[in-house]
């Protein structure tokens, strides 16, 4: 219902506020334990900060550990379908608020059936990013901040939480995953979002925000975008690199 939803909207939180869980743990279900060592849960939102209707919804912004360089998905391209391409990954939100990976596990580039396409410099790259996750989420429990580097340059939690979408390289670096629709309206000045509408089924997905990678990681995109549609509790993720 209309009345069940606000225009909240914020930027570079750097305080949080009751709803937000920065590195939260246990996200993924039980049967794929396996995504931990692909997908780095940056921080929780409780989509009731966004819609009241929605309270006690729970999703988790990832960070991928790869690619090192292009983007993801672009070198697996016999393990994608319908729900993950290149630089676009879906899960399904339980009830319970864990994540189910609507891919292949061998969507990933580090998954080991393709460990003969993999070099030093990837690996490297990945054990980079996991050990920087960890250091970053030591210093957070310490002294609750967001401190991927220096411990005087404390980053924000959430680029943005709510708004509207934005048009950046992340709309045409590859194209949607069959089971969504993108439309971008081009033709019309000063609509909402950009002109931008992303559905699955008929239904829209709503903005939820975005985060850089490097702000908890070191290293990952400028922008991990997260969008999500209610009644099928489908998250969608992109990464804007610009």
């Amino acid at each position: 219902m209309e009345s069940n939803k606000t225009n909240f909207y914020e930027k570079e939180i750097s305080e949080l506020k009751e709803g937000l869980t920065p590195f939260p743990e246990h996200i993924f279900i039980e049967d794929q334990y396996w995504l931990s060592k692909y997908l780095l849960p940056l921080i929780s939102i409780d989509l009731g900060i966004l819609r009241t209707d929605l309270k006690g919804t729970i999703v988790h912004i990832l960070n991928p550990t790869e690619p090192a360089e292009g983007i993801i998905g672009e070198q697996t391209t016999d393990f994608h379908n319908e729900f993950c391409t290149e630089n676009w990954i879906a899960f399904r939100l339980t009830q319970d608020n864990k994540y189910s990976f609507l891919g292949n596990e061998n969507y990933f580039l580090s998954a080991s059936i393709h460990k003969d396409q993999v070099d030093d410099e990837f690996t490297e790259h990945i054990q980079t990013i996991q050990e920087n996750y960890q250091k970053a989420k030591a210093k957070f429990k310490m002294k609750g901040q967001l401190l991927p580097w220096q411990d005087e340059n404390p980053q924000s939690f959430l680029d943005t939480l709510g708004g509207e979408m934005w048009y950046g390289n992340w709309t045409n670096t590859a194209p949607i995953p069959s089971a969504f629709e993108m439309d971008i309206d081009e033709t019309t000045e000063n609509l909402p979002n950009e002109g931008i509408s992303i559905s699955y089924k008929g239904k829209e997905l709503m903005y939820v925000g975005k985060v850089a990678g490097y702000s908890y990681c070191g290293a990952g995109a400028d922008a991990i975008l997260m969008f999500y549609e209610p009644e099928n509790r489908i998250v969608l993720f992109t990464y804007d690199w610009t």
